[in-house]
């Protein structure tokens, strides 16, 4: 197994056995669900603006709605703010994703769809047309997802399937995500402001490669100290790692897992 990165929600890889009831549980549908990436700073000027964009459009639901995910970079970090929520191996993500696509130039705001590095948050009907268009989709892959709260942790389970025609093979990655997070901002270009954030990613596992046959992995996660169970939540998704393809994605909102664990 590969990890990507530092995260404070340590996680364990657990032997391949079934999930005890009770769990939360999500399977993907046939068609494709668009995998929507913004990569941001707190440090960057023009990234609040696509952050509350962001927001917005990740509340929409329905089975149609994509997932999302905010991948916060670190090399805005040397001009006088360190992002808490910034990682070097998100910023490494964001230079592989636009490698592969043949280019060098990295940005924030930069918001990505499967092979497209190049959406505007500010334009709206080309963010929904590229989203109308993979969903239109049929799926390439499918993806199961379940949950579990204990003491020591959150057992989750994500198993993967890749068709005949994913070729070359495809790989698997698990998100931890969390909303409603703030911050108050006091260097840096945003200095004084306060900044609001909507599925911010706090950990990523990954890559596993992905068969006909299927894939599974059982981790047990520690979700960071300051996580709120009732505001986060896992994202699945399969890609093709030499084009960038997004072959299929998963959400499960764990409110109704918090739920049931503090009853």
């Amino acid at each position: 197994m590969k990890w990507i990165g530092w995260t404070a929600a340590a996680a364990l890889l657990l032997p391949g056995a079934a999930l005890a009831a009770p769990s939360c549980e999500a399977r993907s549908g046939a068609g494709t669900t668009a995998l929507l990436e913004l990569y941001t700073s707190e440090g960057c000027s023009s990234c609040p603006p696509a952050d509350r964009w962001f927001a917005r459009y990740a509340s929409q639901t329905g089975a149609d709605a994509p997932n999302l995910l905010a991948f916060h970079v670190d090399y805005w970090d040397q001009i006088g703010w360190p992002d808490r929520f910034a990682r070097a191996a998100y910023t490494k993500r964001q230079g592989d994703r636009v490698n592969a696509g043949g280019s060098s130039t990295v940005y924030t705001p930069q918001l990505m769809a499967s092979t497209r590095r190049d959406l505007r948050w500010n334009r709206p009907e080309q963010v929904d047309g590229v989203v109308h268009q993979l969903r239109g989709r049929k799926a390439e892959a499918s993806l199961q997802l379940q949950a579990q709260p204990g003491p020591g942790g959150w057992t989750v389970s994500v198993r993967g399937q890749s068709s005949a025609s994913s070729n070359p093979p495809a790989s698997m990655y698990l998100a931890l995500y969390e909303n409603g997070l703030v911050s108050n901002v006091k260097a840096g270009e945003n200095a004084g402001a306060t900044l609001h954030h909507d599925r911010v990613v706090r950990g990523l596992w990954g890559p596993w490669p992905v068969a006909m046959t299927g894939t599974s992995r059982q981790l047990l996660v520690n979700l960071p100290k300051d996580a709120r169970a009732a505001h986060s939540g896992f994202t699945a998704f399969i890609e093709n790692e030499s084009s960038g393809e997004t072959l299929q994605s998963l959400g499960l909102p764990l409110a109704a897992c918090a739920t049931r664990q503090e009853k």
